[in-house]
């Protein structure tokens, strides 16, 4: 790794306190508040802008808007080949690392396809 990791997280609420996550990284905002999440368009250029110079050692953290979310995963799993992204655990008082690889979910895609039965069959 060559640079500090920054944690992108999603989008910013103002209620909620993120400074438990600078323990992985530096904080960097995809989108903040309200976002209108209906004018899709300017909402992809938004989040490609955001993250299009991660690093595959960076953060993810799911804050607000499930469509912001996803998307943000979408973007990133185009980039990497993994994500690292930061789940609050209630026990723990403290966010927790897990890693998804882009590849294991396409395995796990084809394993599961090939065991389960479609819907209607």
């Amino acid at each position: 790794m060559s640079e500090p990791a920054v944690v992108y997280i999603t989008n910013k609420a103002a209620s909620h306190d993120y400074s438990r996550a600078t323990h992985f990284g530096a904080i960097r905002f995809v989108t903040q508040g309200n976002y209108p999440v209906f004018k899709t368009g300017r909402l992809q250029e938004e989040i490609v802008t955001a993250l299009i110079y991660s690093n595959p050692w960076d953060y993810l953290l799911f804050s607000g808007s499930g469509v912001v979310a996803s998307l943000c995963s979408l973007v990133w799993f185009e980039l990497h080949s993994q994500a690292n992204i930061l789940l609050w655990d209630r026990t723990k008082n403290s966010y927790v690392q897990r890693t998804v690889e882009r590849e294991g979910m396409r395995m796990l895609i084809n394993e599961m396809r090939d065991k389960l039965t479609p819907p209607g069959e």
